[in-house]
């Protein structure tokens, strides 16, 4: 393939580029509220019949469509993209521009960005992608490789109806050799950041009540005078909440909770010496704006404590009165939405089991767990694997020398690819940077910097992953699956 030509076009048509990433960010696909989901999807499908797909599906699950699409380009390697196309809810929030304008707005230090919901996670890139695969058939090149896309629209409600479809189109998907997540690697200063796997996750509620408990209000809030002769399941569950974890909630006490965590490989922890070498941490503290790290820790043993560590979090509790004003109550009933972060090899199934127990134990019989999503389990892939090495050849063709992290602290659906039965290496990536994720005022760099690639560098990275990755030797699934 023509590079420069390809990257030529890339920089003459970029304005044409944005406006096409308008196009799919002002279109709304909120998975939470199921608003305007079915119409992305079908803009998707639109999207990958002008890309050349000889097939372009709408995949119905039991919740939200997958749009599945596939390219053949004669290559001997054939890629699944994974997409995701959901984004999540906007109402209450304060925006510099309007969440489903996609504006462009000056920001300091990117020059132009889109602002929108999804701009950066992840409906920006997953049209950045396609721009730089047109943008190879418009110079008269082909693709250098097979495109399998996936692209769901419940990642953000956690996949759940993701692996229907992995069983229905296994087959399908059976001679795949890798997987390819677009997105941004890096950093508010340009350090590219690129991950290897993602910590499982599994996201429930406990439930206190007066009804459940035999104690405390049966039925509704009532007066807060009652408290000097009626329990409070407010308390109950905070001293349920007290015996779960060490006072500073950063040991899980629960029995057995540790019993199936992997420590790190060989591979791993050579990763970590290298990554420990260059890790910035005042740009993560200033990226998510806090102070200090638990025991304040630093370099290397922050990296491990952030890598290795299974977590048990509390997302938000409610009850009772929260509005402004006082209204003296004493709840009924309290809620505690929770996740758990999982690390190899521990497995989803285990979890609740183990929490069940423990406060059984404990004597909190009456609380109850509420599972809310699927989850899914950890995936990871090797640096030595071919896709892994491409993309490394790549940022450093475009001048940079990637920090390479064993995983990340968040969760993605990879594991049904990475796993059984398909057993495919991955990596997610390609030069840029985006910032706010679920926040107001998400942002996706368009102009960039001396340091910051904006779009066109995004676009020219894609291009150059799959390029890199057409001229490896490929390992083959058995030699994985015994890894």
């Amino acid at each position: 393939m023509d590079l420069e030509k390809v990257y030529s076009y890339i920089d003459s048509n970029l304005q044409s580029h944005i406006a096409k990433i308008q196009e799919l960010l002002k279109q709304p696909s909120i998975s939470a509220e199921k608003y305007g989901i079915q119409e992305c999807a079908q803009l998707l499908e639109r999207y990958f019949h002008d890309l050349g797909c000889e097939s372009t599906e709408i995949a119905q699950t039991d919740g939200n469509p997958v749009v599945y699409a596939k390219y053949d380009a004669g290559a001997k390697k054939t890629v699944i993209v994974y997409m995701m196309y959901d984004t999540q809810p906007v109402a209450g929030e304060e925006w510099v521009s309007p969440p489903l304008e996609a504006n462009l707005v000056d920001i300091s230090p990117f020059g132009k960005c889109i602002v929108a919901r999804g701009a950066i996670n992840t409906k920006g890139p997953l049209r950045a992608f396609l721009n730089s695969m047109e943008s190879i058939k418009a110079v008269g090149e082909e693709l250098p490789v097979n495109l399998k896309f996936v692209a769901e629209g419940e990642e953000e409600l956690g996949s759940v109806h993701l692996p229907q479809f992995m069983e229905r189109y296994k087959e399908r998907l059976s001679d795949a050799t890798a997987v390819f997540f677009p997105g941004t690697t890096q950093d508010q200063k340009g350090r590219v950041r690129m991950t290897l796997g993602w910590k499982g996750i599994v996201y429930f509620e406990l439930e206190c009540s007066g009804k459940l408990w035999k104690k405390g209000p049966m039925e509704y809030d009532v007066h807060s005078s009652n408290k000097a002769w009626v329990d409070s399941p407010v308390w109950r569950i905070i001293h349920a909440l007290s015996t779960m974890t060490s006072k500073d909630g950063n040991k899980i006490l629960i029995d057995r909770w540790y019993e199936n965590v992997k420590p790190p490989s060989k591979e791993d922890l050579q990763l970590v010496n290298r990554l420990a070498k260059t890790f910035d941490e005042e740009t993560v503290k200033e990226m998510i704006k806090v102070d200090r790290f638990i025991d304040n820790l630093h370099g290397k043993k922050l990296l491990m404590k952030y890598l290795y560590s299974t977590t048990l979090n509390v997302d938000g509790i409610w009850g009772g009165y929260t509005g402004p004003g006082t209204k003296t109550v004493l709840p009924y009933k309290v809620t505690v939405k929770m996740d758990v972060r999982l690390v190899p090899n521990q497995k989803p199934s285990e979890v609740l089991p183990k929490i069940r127990r423990h406060l059984d134990k404990m004597g909190y019989r009456d609380i109850f767990i509420r599972r809310l999503e699927a989850g899914y389990s950890w995936a990871k892939t090797s640096v030595k694997e071919p896709l892994v090495q491409a993309a490394i050849q790549a940022y450093r063709s475009f001048g940079y020398e990637p920090e390479i992290w064993p995983h990340m602290g968040g969760s993605a659906p990879l594991c049904l690819f990475n796993q059984g039965p398909l057993y495919l290496p991955f990596v997610g990536g390609g030069l840029g940077h985006g910032g706010k994720a679920h926040s107001p005022n998400e942002y996706f760099v368009i102009e960039g910097n001396d340091k910051v690639g904006g779009l066109a560098a995004c676009e020219k990275s894609y291009v150059a992953i799959l390029d890199a990755y057409s001229k490896t030797e490929e390992k083959t699934k058995a030699v994985r699956k015994r890894r």
